[in-house]
């Protein structure tokens, strides 16, 4: 009896579903129509038992719960995890975590783990949790679920569990903490009291994350470690779950923490190297078996294209496994289904990355605030900036909170995003794949040129320069981006750096208005600069700009994140607003902005749509006349000077005042 599947009777509840298929990548299994079961009405203990086991959590029929690792892969952490379950010394922890990121092959593992410890006769009960399965996408059938497998390995538990099963029908309707005490411990510390439980019994929970309650995910934790803390039984568990925050607090509490070993799947385990080794055997497998492998070429794939799939794997194996899947089709030739992987054929109407999206859609449909969450993806997406460059001063885009609900896929540290896998950006970025989470760049660019500018008003000057060259260039022109750029007002240092910048960026945005929005600006700038040359001193405010330089360069950097060393300071004697001859800006600069206009003119006159690459290159700054270089040449780093002064001399505090009252009059000119 103790070896023999005891299958679940024909009207189960939970018995195991009909069929597996994929519609729209999403992952569907349908189950038997369960014949309705009073539990009042239970005259029979064991079929009691069997009409509330799910089956399908812990021996399904189905390909898609079939996988273990690879074999001589993910050896190390099989290793560790086998040397605590047969910890030979006095245990300390009786609880294993196993965690990781979605796709690192926890739920493979957690099955070679079974596997290995039924071949040396270790009782263990397991349940996979599913999120698209019904009868194991929650906590309802897992104590009947535990001890149907613990009487089939256990058998003197039998005499024990089924008359408390009938002299108490209504159990499997109870608390989680009454059905585990009744149905379990207390069976189970009988026997060990009678000297009957002689070997360890492992009790495994795959998947915690995909239990359909948070509440019941901690809950379950909670329980089990209540239960095992006594160390009065030879009893551990086993968890394996994405990294989650409701789990990495559950974890960390002070009743649950000190008896739990925790293991993470990350570069420590070398995954690349089982990847690897995952990927060539199973090519080779396709090379000798595949019905067309009279079509491949002897080097087929290239050592270069196995490369790549392994780092767009990013150590986590589904990425990997998803790429096998598609080119091992027995029905089509593997040569061109790895060309569609690789992006060198159309997809048609074929999805190689099904599993994979539907994993991607699922994350994303728990998140909370889904629209904030998507800017923030889409600035990380789209700039290299650090966010706070961008979100610092607006209370609404609370970070840490909004990506909480990401953390199995990407991590939020240093104030930048990490991505655990290099194919979320690829399904983010096509809206075949990823559907209502698809991120257009033009519309988003567009939100953040706004978020941007809300920020230049807010005092955020350092949000110029992506402003300028990573998302205003490629926004769509609508009105209220539009009303936003009327409204911006130029401090007088910051015109000094971006103004031809300004100009080339906004040439690219089509407003629908023939140019205008673009006049009304390049007309703003050459009035300012024309105050300014009417109206500065240029000693004065060539000691103010270098002032500023030498104080606020490496403060900008310190804020930014910038580890550029190309920052252009001004030079004390000649640069700044102003040069040699007291105007501020030469005439060579003055021309470069006329040129930089006359030459738009001139191709909208001809017809022709202005090319943004070859205004680029004209874009000469207009600090200095003996400047050079373009716009286009600076570093993705390159920064300007920002921030407010910070002297702590009498000197600089004058100059700050100085300043302070000349930019007061140049506003008044501009807002009368």
């Amino acid at each position: 009896m103790a070896h023999q599947q005891q299958q679940p009777a024909p009207n189960a509840i939970f018995d195991a579903g009909h069929a597996i298929n994929v519609y729209d990548g999403n992952f569907m299994q349908h189950n038997h129509p369960p014949a309705e079961h009073h539990c009042s009405d239970a005259d029979d203990g064991f079929k009691h038992l069997q009409a509330h086991v799910a089956t399908s959590a812990f021996d399904s029929a189905y390909q898609v719960d079939a996988p273990k690792c690879h074999p001589n892969t993910r050896q190390a952490v099989q290793d560790d995890i086998m040397g605590w379950i047969l910890q030979t010394v006095t245990r300390i922890q009786w609880m294993l975590w196993l965690n990781g990121a979605a796709g690192a092959g926890k739920s493979a593992i957690a099955r070679s783990i079974v596997a290995l410890c039924l071949a040396q006769n270790i009782p263990i009960a397991r349940f996979f949790f599913f999120r698209t399965d019904s009868t194991r996408n929650t906590i309802r059938p897992v104590v009947a679920t535990l001890v149907h497998q613990l009487i089939r390995q256990i058998p003197d538990l039998l005499a024990i569990v089924i008359p408390r099963i009938h002299s108490d029908p209504l159990i499997f309707t109870k608390s989680l903490e009454t059905q585990l005490q009744y149905l379990i411990f207390e069976p189970l510390r009988q026997l060990h009291c009678d000297s009957s439980l002689r070997s360890i019994v492992v009790l495994l929970f795959d998947g915690v994350d995909e239990c359909d309650d948070y509440k019941n995910q901690t809950d379950l934790i909670f329980l089990i470690s209540y239960f095992i803390r006594k160390r009065d039984l030879p009893i551990i568990a086993f968890f394996g779950s994405r990294i989650e925050n409701q789990l990495k607090q559950i974890f960390q509490t002070p009743e649950v923490s000190p008896n739990t070993h925790q293991l993470t799947l990350d570069d420590h385990y070398l995954p690349d190297a089982d990847i690897h080794l995952f990927l060539n055997n199973t090519f080779l497998r396709i090379k000798t078996t595949h019905p067309f492998k009279y079509h491949l070429d002897a080097n087929w794939p290239d050592p270069a294209h196995v490369q790549g799939i392994v780092r767009k794997s990013s150590g986590q194996f589904i990425y990997a496994s998803v790429v096998i899947n598609f080119v091992s089709s027995p029905r089509r030739n593997p040569v061109h289904q790895l060309e569609i992987i690789r992006g060198l054929r159309p997809t048609g109407n074929l999805t190689p990355f099904a599993q994979l999206d539907a994993l991607y859609r699922h994350i994303f449909s728990r998140v909370e605030d889904i629209d904030r969450t998507l800017l923030i993806l889409a600035c990380a997406l789209f700039s290299n900036y650090r966010l706070t460059t961008f979100f610092a001063l607006d209370s609404i885009y609370d970070i840490p909170v909004l990506l909480v609900d990401l953390s199995s896929v990407l991590v939020y540290e240093d104030d930048t995003i990490r991505f655990f896998h290099a194919s979320l950006p690829d399904f983010l970025l096509d809206k075949t794949r990823s559907q209502d989470y698809f991120i257009d760049k033009r519309i988003w660019c567009t939100l953040l040129s706004l978020q941007c500018l809300d920020s230049i008003s807010a005092g955020m000057e350092t949000t110029w320069y992506p402003l300028l060259h990573d998302f205003l260039p490629y926004a769509e022109g609508t009105a209220k981006l539009k009303k936003h750029l009327l409204a911006l007002k130029f401090h007088a240092i910051y015109l000094n750096v971006y103004a031809v910048d300004y100009l080339t960026a906004l040439e690219k945005v089509d407003f629908g208005d023939d140019g205008e929005l673009y006049e009304s600006q390049y007309n703003r700038i050459t009035q300012y600069r024309s105050f300014l040359q009417q109206h500065a001193s240029s000693a004065l405010i060539a000691q103010i700009e270098s002032e500023y330089a030498a104080e606020l360069v490496p403060q900008w950097i310190e804020e930014t994140g910038s580890d550029s060393t190309a920052i252009d300071a001004p030079d004390n004697s000649r640069d700044g607003l102003t040069h040699g001859d007291g105007a501020v800006g030469s005439d060579a600069d003055t021309h470069t902005v006329s040129r930089h206009a006359k030459v738009r003119q001139g191709k909208r006159a001809a017809g022709h749509k202005v090319d943004a690459e070859t205004t680029h290159h004209r874009s000469l700054r207009l600090h200095s006349s003996n400047d050079a270089t373009t716009s286009a040449d600076r570093p993705a780093t390159e920064a300007p000077i920002v921030g407010q002064n910070r002297g702590k001399t009498k000197k600089r505090c004058q100059l700050k005042t100085k300043f302070h009252w000349f930019l007061r009059n140049v506003y008044l000119f501009f807002t009368r």
